[in-house]
């Protein structure tokens, strides 16, 4: 599930704009209901919520008439430096490879809405975009500018143009599919089981032009800052709580660290900054459920059931030691 309050970058915003106002849409026509302030996108540390970001690629797909191509567009501006300092982190690493894996550990400021899925597969490095919880009239956006901007970064960081040995997208054909022929490089397969870029393993090792080890951990560093201004002003705790309450109180870290954008290291880091824990915020929320269930008649047995313990003797051990007293006691 997507956080469409979560924070971003700008830049992904600022490119967007600048094509609006080159296609000829007024600045006003551009932002309305976005609630973006243009002048203040040129801050570094200046942030918008996702849902901002989708308002403004909703105006322009509605001037131009067509969800098609417009991410092609993006992809085409999509360079490190157009990333700031994260694309700083990318540019300055020492091989592509490094600079994959910067990649896949600060997500969070990509352009992506949806998480990105990088493996290797013996000779092939394959990047997997998972876009099912982005609204259908932006997909076709989000996955020419994932797969499209992936091709340009790493052409830019490598100096030299690359080519994907196949690309595949979920949706269906566009009317012009010679124009995804002509930015990839290959025979886009359209009406494919998942939306994918692969590219030729031996490009990984490559070391990038403008490597410097100082000047990446100074941009890393930075971007450690950045994800965390860019928390939410609503407590992690509460934003954790949040996401078990409304999918599964079972869900482990690593599920609910993705869907923040972060690794779990960070998000217990976040947690014990506040004082709390992952493990502590899924008790308390299954004993409270637990009291309710057990107020409302359910037997202790159906509760023990019902929040994934084997065996009511478990459960019960578990409740008194949470809350002081006997399930029994609850009903």
């Amino acid at each position: 599930m997507i956080d469409w309050h979560r924070l971003r970058d700008t830049a992904g915003v600022s490119i967007l704009l600048e094509i609006g106002l080159e296609l000829g849409i007024a600045l006003d026509s551009c932002l309305a209901g976005t609630q973006i302030v243009p002048d203040e996108l040129d801050n570094p540390l200046a942030s918008i919520s996702v849902w901002q970001e989708l308002a403004l690629i909703r105006n322009i797909q509605t001037y131009r008439g067509s969800d098609e191509q417009l991410g092609l567009m993006v992809s085409r501006r999509c360079t490190a430096s157009a990333m700031g300092m994260f694309g700083q982190a990318l540019a300055t690493s020492d091989t592509l490879k490094q600079a994959w894996e910067l990649m896949q550990r600060y997500q969070l400021l990509g352009l992506a809405f949806s998480r990105f899925e990088f493996s290797n597969h013996k000779k092939q490095l394959c990047l997997t975009l998972n876009d099912f919880d982005v609204p259908a009239d932006c997909q076709r956006f989000c996955e020419e500018r994932g797969l499209g901007a992936c091709q340009t970064l790493f052409s830019d960081l490598l100096g030299r143009p690359i080519t994907a040995t196949s690309v595949t997208i979920r949706l269906p054909a566009p009317a012009d599919q010679a124009a995804y022929h002509d930015f990839f490089g290959v025979e886009v397969q359209f009406n494919a089981a998942q939306t994918e870029i692969v590219f030729d393993r031996a490009i990984e090792d490559t070391p990038l032009p403008k490597a410097n080890r100082k000047l990446q951990l100074a941009s890393i560093r930075y971007c450690e800052e950045v994800i965390e201004s860019q928390a939410l002003p609503m407590t992690f705790e509460a934003r954790v709580r949040t996401i078990l309450e409304e999918q599964n109180l079972s869900l482990e870290l690593e599920s609910v660290a993705k869907h923040f954008g972060i690794s779990s290291r960070q998000l217990r880091r976040y947690l014990a900054n506040e004082s709390t824990s992952f493990r502590g915020i899924q008790l308390k929320l299954k004993f409270d459920r637990a009291q309710v269930l057990l107020q409302s008649g359910m037997s202790v047995n159906q509760v023990a059931l019902q929040l994934g313990y084997t065996s009511q003797a478990s459960f019960s051990r578990a409740f008194k030691k949470q809350t002081g007293k006997s399930p029994s006691l609850s009903t």
